[in-house]
Parts: structure tokens; sequence; C-alpha cells
């Protein structure tokens, strides 16, 4: 389930508090979370020490789905975004289409932190990111540790790997998601964070940081479980694969459609 720009939008729009955002610096921001659901959008972000950014949200103007207003604080101009009654349609269509993959705990727990966030401002959203990515340059220690946490996490899932029957196609994708993992979190470790860097990186891909803390939270935990349990959940790992392998095809150098792959896992 990839979601277009628009739909990402109306589903952001649709979970805030009065189906509105009141700057599109937070718009980017709530729309970057997503991504720590595991919901895969069609928007590229950066990562600096302001945080998750596409430039090119800034361009959005009033449409059929959602109304860009403009006003000015302390001599600067600002615009905010606003769910319309059509937006609410694609909305609702959304929300349909994630809880079929969605626990009801899960669909609530998102509900509720993109709700509560939006109230936020866009310099508090920023540092709540930070904390749980650990951009900045003062959390190097800890970003150090989830680094070797999870590589050596992922290690043992893989010398495990044999364990699991080849005898479904989902077992199959089962193996395929802890190899694609381990040598996503190698890459990781032995070349993008090779040489810790001292200052902010900016427009550092913000998959580096992201996939980090998606696998430590979420994918490490339930493939632990799933080598052990004899039933195999096939809606997660169906919605782990499409996040972590299909969604960063052409947005990321670790990525399946990238030639020069074979290259980088060596």
């Amino acid at each position: 389930m990839l979601l277009s720009k628009d739909e990402a939008i109306c589903l952001v729009l649709g979970l805030s508090q009065n189906k509105k955002i009141t700057t599109i610096t937070k718009l980017n921001k709530l729309l970057a979370r997503l991504n720590l659901f595991l919901i895969p959008i069609d928007i590229d972000f950066r990562l600096n020490k302001f945080g998750s950014f596409n430039s090119e949200l800034g361009e959005l103007n009033t449409n059929e789905l959602y109304e860009i207003q403009r006003y000015t604080i302390n001599n600067s101009e600002h615009k905010s975004c606003k769910l319309k009654e059509n937006g609410e349609y694609v909305f609702n269509k959304v929300k349909k289409r994630m809880q079929e993959i969605f626990t009801d705990e899960e669909f609530t727990e998102l509900k509720k932190e993109i709700n509560f966030l939006s109230q936020l401002s866009a310099s508090d959203l920023s540092e709540k990111e930070h904390e749980i990515l650990l951009v900045d340059k003062d959390e190097r220690f800890k970003l150090e540790q989830r680094l070797n946490d999870n590589y050596i996490s992922l290690m043992d899932l893989y010398d495990e790997i044999d364990k699991i029957k080849e005898d479904s196609i989902i077992s199959i994708k089962l193996k395929a998601l802890i190899e694609y993992c381990y040598y996503l979190m190698k890459y990781l470790k032995e070349r993008r964070f090779k040489s810790i860097p001292e200052e902010y990186e900016f427009d550092a891909f913000m998959f580096d940081y992201y996939f980090l803390a998606i696998l430590q939270k979420y994918i490490i935990p339930f493939l632990v479980k799933q080598i052990t349990e004899k039933d195999i959940n096939t809606v997660k790992i169906n919605r782990y694969y499409q996040y972590i392998v299909n969604y960063p095809k052409g947005r990321y150098p670790f990525s399946i459609d990238n030639e020069n792959l074979n290259q980088i896992i060596q």
C-alpha cells in the first residue's frame, strides 16, 4: 500500500485536530511521521537538524481535496492546510484500506499520535522526531549503540534462517525479509555509518535514520517471534516486506532495483 501524496495529506489532515494543520512545516513533519508506522508514502524526505522536509510541499495550492490558507504572523507569511469535503471522502477510503492491514490497536495509536502531534509547534515536532531517530550530534553514542544492537540481533536471526521451512510462499517471504534486513543493517553499519558524523548531516536520506529506528522497534522483535512461533503472521510479513523491501525502490541506495546492490552488500 503506497499512498500518493494527496492520499497521505488527506490521511494526516483527517487524523489531525479540526482536520487542519497550521503550517506547511508541521505538515512536512507529520507526513514523515507516517513512516514510523510503516506507512509508505509517495513523498521523498531529507533529514537534517531542522527535521524531515520535502521542499515541494511548500508549493501546495488549494485543490478539490484540501484548502491552502495564507496568513501573516510577525511579518512572516505562513500557509495552513485544511481538509475539504472531497478530501474527507479520500480520507475514509484510505482509512478503510489501512484497517485491512492494521489492527484496531495499531490504527488507534496512529490516530492518537497524529492528533496529539498536530497540536504541537513545529519546533516541538522536530525535537520529538530527533529524540526517536537519534539525529542530534549529542546523541551520537546512542546512535552507535543502536547500530551495534540492531546488527547483533540481525546476525543472530540470520544464523537461524535455515530453521524456517520453505513450505509456503509466505515462509519464503519471511526468510527473504530476514536476509534483506540483515544486509540492510550491514550496509548501515559498515558503509552508511562507518564513520559516524560529528556534525549534522544536511540532506541526509531520511531512510538512514528511520530504518534504524523501525528495525529496532518493530521488525527485529517481530522476526525474533516468528522464528520460534508456529503460526506465521501473513499480514505483518507482507506489510513489513512492502515497507522495508519494496518502498525504497528508486528512493534509496540500498534498494533491490539498484544495479550496484551486489557491490554495496559485499
